[in-house]
């Protein structure tokens, strides 16, 4: 794997990231552990809108953030999806949504969908182009929508595949809503979509 630094990073990465010690990171890696999911030291994801910029889910919505400020500490894997259009789409996406956060702040979560995004969904596969389109309008409407950090970045991705004539599917088989941090990570290293681009450091911008 590659060490990464902000230089290299791309509108549309897919940041899984690693446990940096802190309260909430140890209760998520605990959790995974607990529900025996391997990679249970990934405890966040989120996706870069460019290279210094990262636009992430958590219980206050969503949010973004400078790599070399805020989130200057923490350690990353980094994944690229292998079609620009979808790893675009996706920078433009998250970007979205972060503005309809700042203006209508309706996409927080709550702490018991957190923890249900540690159980595997009984439903198969995503939601369909059309349910997807219709749940975005009403999040534009501004009607509440929580989203998870690993359920935020599957959705985006998803959402862009569709918007490009690309099946959801095809880039996360399953139902977004209930995807942890951790099986993310399995998943994606086994996803011919993504690239495995290499690691940023904490404190190596």
């Amino acid at each position: 794997m590659n060490q990464l630094r902000c230089r290299d990073l791309r509108a549309g990465d897919l940041l899984l990231k690693l446990n940096a010690g802190s309260a909430v990171n140890k209760v998520i890696a605990l959790g995974q552990e607990l529900a025996q999911q391997r990679n249970a030291q990934v405890v966040h994801a989120a996706v870069m809108v460019d290279g210094f910029y990262v636009v992430e889910a958590s219980g206050g919505g969503i949010h973004g953030s400078d790599m070399r400020v805020q989130n200057k500490s923490f350690g990353y894997i980094v994944y690229r999806p292998t079609n620009d259009r979808i790893a675009k789409g996706a920078g433009e996406c998250a970007k979205l949504m972060l503005d309809i956060q700042a203006r209508h702040r309706n996409l927080a979560y709550s702490i018991p969908g957190a923890v249900g995004s540690l159980f595997p969904s009984h439903s198969r596969g995503p939601a369909s182009r059309s349910s997807m389109d219709a749940a975005f309008d009403r999040i534009i409407e501004g009607k509440s929508h929580p989203f998870f950090c690993s359920h935020f970045v599957v959705h985006v991705y998803q959402f862009v595949a569709e918007q490009n004539g690309i099946p959801a599917a095809s880039v996360f088989s399953l139902r977004d809503a209930k995807v942890s941090p951790s099986t993310l990570a399995s998943m994606l290293q086994a996803n011919a979509n993504f690239d495995d681009a290499g690691y940023v450091m904490p404190n190596e911008r």
